[in-house]
C-alpha cells in the first residue's frame, strides 16, 4: 500500500497514524516542535522535525520529492495553504486532495467563504471586511457590539500575534486587536456574534471524492473547547446533525470541492437558527471521533485519497465521544474556577468518551513525550515571542 505522510500533524491525524498502521500502512509526519510527539508513535516510522513551512517552504518542497510516492495528508492550515501554492513543483507520485487552483484556500479564507455562503443561500453571520485602517475607520460608526473579530486567515493571526478569533465588546476593542493585525498585513472580518454557549456549536466532517460522493460523513456537537469560546473542541460527541450536515452538503457541491472538510455552525440561542461559522480544510484536532463514533474515518479518509475501494460506510453510533486531555483540562480549570460546571457534571460529561487524542494504551510514547514537553513549558515560565512581520503578502 501506498506510504502516508502527514504534514503539520495534529492529534487528529495521530489517530489515523495508529488507524492505518495497524493495517500495515507505513507512516511518516513532517512535524513542528509543537507536534514532535506525533514522532514518538510506534506507528509512525519515519519523518523529522521540520522548519517553518511558510518560512522555509523549499526546504519541504526538497524533502518530499526525496521521499518517494506517498498519500500526503494535511494537519494544518499552514499545510493546506502551502500543498495549494507549490503543489505543481511536488513529484506527480505524491496525490493529495489540494491542487494548484486554490480552492482550498477560498475556503479556508472566511471573507471568501461567506461570500460564497451569501450566493448559495446558506445562512452567515452578517459581515464586514478591512484590509486597511483607512476602512477600518469606515466601519466603526456602524457596527454594533458584541461582534467577533476574525482574521481573514486565522493561521496567519495565530502566526503573528499568537491569537485568533476575538469577542469585541466596543469601538476601543476594535481598534486595538484589529488595528495590531491590519498593521502587519492580516485583513480582518468583523462579524455578528451568534448568541449562546460553545455547546450549541455544531459540525459536520466529511470526505467529498471526485466524482461527488461522500465516503465519509458524520456528524458532532462541542461539549467543551479550549481557549474558552472561540477554540478547538477537547471534548466532542458524535450526534445526528441533519441541518448542519446539508449545509455542508451544499457548500462543497457547489464549489466543487474535493477533499475532507470540517464545517462549523452554530445555533442561535434565542431563535434556534443555524448560522455557518467555518469550513475547516484539513483534518480537524477532534478526528479522533470518526474512530471513536465507529465510521472508520481515517481509514476512509487515506483509501479514499490512495484510491483503494471501499464498501459502505459503517453507521455511526451517536453519544460515544473523544476528548484532548491536555486542552480539556486547561478548559476545565477556567470553568470549574468561573464555578460553570460541578465536578459532577465533568465527570458526566466523559460518559462514552472512546478517542483521547495523543494518549492510547498500546501507542503511549506520544503521551509521555507530551506531558514532558507541557512540563517543561510550565518550569521554564517563558513569555510568548513578540510578533514577528509578516513573511510576504497576505491575501486581502
Amino acid at each position: 500500500m501506498t506510504r502516508l505522510v502527514l504534514l503539520l500533524p495534529n492529534d487528529g491525524c495521530l489517530t489515523i497514524a495508529r488507524a492505518v498502521g495497524r493495517r500495515g500502512v507505513e507512516v511518516l509526519a513532517l512535524t513542528t516542535d509543537e507536534y514532535a510527539y506525533v514522532l514518538r508513535s510506534r506507528y509512525v516510522t519515519g519523518g523529522r522535525v521540520m522548519p517553518d513551512i511558510r518560512r522555509h517552504p523549499q526546504a519541504w518542497v526538497a524533502q518530499l520529492n526525496a521521499s518517494g510516492p506517498a498519500v500526503l495528508i494535511s494537519g494544518s492550515d499552514a499545510a493546506t495553504e502551502w500543498l495549494v501554492a507549490h503543489r505543481a513543483e511536488l513529484d506527480p507520485e505524491l496525490i493529495s486532495f489540494e491542487t494548484a487552483d486554490g480552492l482550498h484556500t477560498e475556503l479556508m479564507d472566511k471573507q471568501r467563504l461567506y461570500e460564497i455562503a451569501a450566493a448559495a443561500g446558506v445562512r452567515a453571520p452578517w459581515m464586514h471586511h478591512a484590509g486597511t485602517r483607512a476602512e477600518l475607520d469606515e466601519l466603526l460608526p456602524g457596527l454594533t457590539y458584541p461582534c467577533v473579530l476574525k482574521p481573514t486567515l486565522g493561521h496567519v493571526a495565530k502566526d503573528l500575534v499568537g491569537v485568533g478569533t476575538l469577542r469585541m465588546d466596543s469601538p476601543a476593542d476594535v481598534v486595538e486587536h484589529a488595528g495590531r493585525l491590519l498593521d502587519l498585513g492580516v485583513p480582518v472580518l468583523l462579524t455578528e456574534l451568534v448568541p449562546g454557549p460553545e455547546t450549541l456549536l455544531e459540525g459536520a466532517v466529511a470526505v467529498r471524492a471526485a466524482d461527488g460522493s461522500y465516503p465519509l460523513e458524520y456528524g458532532r456537537r462541542k461539549i467543551r473547547q479550549w481557549p474558552l469560546d472561540y477554540g478547538v473542541g477537547c471534548l466532542m460527541e458524535a450526534a445526528d446533525v441533519a441541518e448542519t450536515r446539508e449545509m455542508n452538503r451544499k457548500l462543497l457541491d457547489i464549489t466543487g470541492y474535493v477533499g475532507v472538510a470540517a464545517c462549523e455552525t452554530k445555533r442561535h440561542a434565542e431563535t434556534g437558527d443555524l448560522y455557518l461559522i467555518e469550513i475547516n480544510v484539513r483534518v480537524p484536532g477532534a478526528f479522533g471521533l470518526a474512530q471513536a463514533c465507529g465510521v472508520d474515518g481515517p481509514w476512509r479518509l487515506y483509501a479514499t485519497l490512495a484510491g483503494l475501494s471501499l464498501g459502505p460506510q459503517p453507521p455511526q453510533i451517536d453519544g460515544r465521544k473523544m476528548m484532548l486531555p491536555q486542552k480539556e483540562a486547561a478548559a476545565l480549570v477556567q470553568r470549574l474556577r468561573a464555578h460553570d460546571v460541578t465536578p459532577w457534571q465533568v465527570l458526566r460529561s466523559w460518559r462514552g468518551t472512546r478517542d483521547f487524542g495523543a494518549f492510547a494504551p498500546d501507542d503511549p510514547l506520544p503521551a509521555l513525550a507530551l506531558l514532558r514537553r507541557l512540563s517543561a513549558k510550565r518550569l521554564s515560565g517563558r513569555q510568548p515571542a513578540p510578533p514577528r512581520t509578516a513573511p510576504g503578502r497576505t491575501r486581502s
